[in-house]
């Protein structure tokens, strides 16, 4: 059987990430261990084979459909094909390489990795094996969760309660976009949207140009626990890992 060979559909356990291109929705599922790939023009699903997915799992989709699994401390990120095949790894000694947050730059294919501990965010070369420290200061303190869109970074703070917005390929510079927050336990850009979760006010709030557009509570939205979230074409895919599924939700200006 070919790595990439698709089975029957899967029932999700306990899906915690998800990352979206514009081939293929990638499910990261620690409660079944796996990495799946779902293909939607044929509707079909295949386990990724040799990839550890753990809850510390985290996973970001390149331009060209392969996809960067981070499982924070356990062992170095790495970048597989669409066919699964591994393409890319870190050598920890020229970068951290445990990283427990990813993402990835869309336009340039360049993927960042965050490591909580150390405060420290590093940049990866899409063909590269070497990783490029970014100039400390720039990530707040108690960094939880990161995404980016129109070559902007995003990181949210739980010090300061706050996102900041990271400015990667101009000036370098930040600016606080969002704040007086809870826990922000995920979070989501793209097509100029920025989306978080609260976990302790139990809600997304939803943020478009600077200005707060919505803020659904989770019952609202049939959400019980969601973890990740990934936006694509003005869609907004959410890892509910409590209700075992992923939900989407279209986003309208």
């Amino acid at each position: 059987m070919r790595p990439d060979a698709f089975g029957p559909m899967t029932m999700f356990v306990f899906p915690m990430a998800v990352a979206v291109t514009g081939m293929d929705i990638y499910v990261a599922d620690p409660g079944l261990g796996a990495l799946f790939r779902y293909d939607q023009g044929l509707d079909a699903m295949a386990a990724i084979p040799g990839v550890r997915v753990t809850q510390q799992s985290r996973i970001a989709a390149l331009p060209d459909g392969s996809v960067v699994v981070a499982n924070g401390g356990a062992i170095p990120a790495r970048r597989f094909a669409r066919g699964g095949r591994a393409i890319q790894g870190i050598d920890p000694q020229l970068g951290s390489a445990f990283y427990d947050d990813v993402v990835a730059d869309p336009n340039s294919g360049r993927f960042y990795g965050l490591d909580r501990v150390q405060g420290r965010l590093e940049e990866v070369m899409p063909h590269g094996r070497g990783a490029t420290v970014l100039p400390p200061g720039l990530v707040p303190d108690l960094p939880q969760a990161m995404a980016m869109d129109n070559r902007r970074l995003y990181v949210a703070g739980r010090s300061c309660g706050c996102i900041v917005a990271i400015d990667l390929f101009g000036s370098r510079g930040k600016e606080v976009v969002a704040d007086d927050l809870g826990n922000v336990s995920a979070l989501a850009a793209g097509d100029g949207w920025l989306v978080l979760t609260d976990s302790i006010e139990r809600q997304l709030r939803v943020y478009r140009e600077g200005i707060l557009r919505a803020d659904p509570g989770f019952a609202e939205l049939r959400l019980v626990n969601p973890q990740g979230m990934a936006i694509a074409h003005n869609t907004l895919y959410v890892a509910d890992a409590g209700g075992r599924r992923i939900a989407s939700f279209r986003l309208r200006p």
